[in-house]
């Protein structure tokens, strides 16, 4: 008679194949959340440096002429029109005074507002407190204050993953905004 020996295992079970292939799924979809948070956070930064050309630009046409600016009370929604002016004033041919100069870059504001943030909302104002204490977070409304407060433009948008049906339609918050003059 001949004896008979155990066998052993020469190899890998399938339930060893089975769980390594379920770390090495779960590894998967970790660099895929890392990967998808990366391109998110690019996105904002975008979303953010495009708020900061569209305020620094608004800054800059209101220091021209700060007196009788029509862009101090400017409170656009990317949701509604921008107001065609009466004149394009392109290039040194148009022949445009500084009214229509004026009412050219509120114009332009408001078109790249439209065309760059998703839900977009510009607004510019004297307000000397845009900051809200109570609620931490900066506040569209603007201060009842005077000519000594502030000049600032406020700029804010949603973020396309925030946008859901029935949800508001407009940032509840300014994202960004830049103080002109103290």
């Amino acid at each position: 008679m001949r004896k008979r020996t155990k066998q052993t295992g020469a190899g890998f079970s399938l339930v060893e194949v089975l769980v390594s292939l379920c770390i090495l799924s779960l590894g998967v979809i970790g660099a895929a959340s890392i990967q998808l948070t990366a391109l998110r956070t690019t996105q904002q930064s975008g979303f953010h440096n495009i708020a900061l050309q569209l305020a620094t630009d608004v800054a800059d046409q209101v220091r021209i002429s700060e007196a009788s600016n029509p862009l101090l009370t400017l409170d656009f929604k990317s949701s509604e029109q921008a107001a065609i002016p009466a004149a394009l004033c392109y290039g040194a041919a148009a022949g445009c005074d500084g009214a229509s100069m004026v009412a050219f870059a509120s114009y332009e504001v408001q078109r790249r507002l439209q065309n760059l943030l998703p839900q977009g909302r510009i607004k510019v104002c004297r307000d000397a407190t845009p900051w809200d204490d109570k609620a931490q977070t900066y506040h569209w409304d603007c201060g009842s204050a005077g000519s000594d407060a502030p000049i600032v433009v406020k700029v804010g948008w949603r973020n396309p993953g925030e946008v859901k049906a029935g949800a508001a339609t407009l940032a509840a918050v300014p994202q960004f905004v830049l103080l002109v003059r103290s």
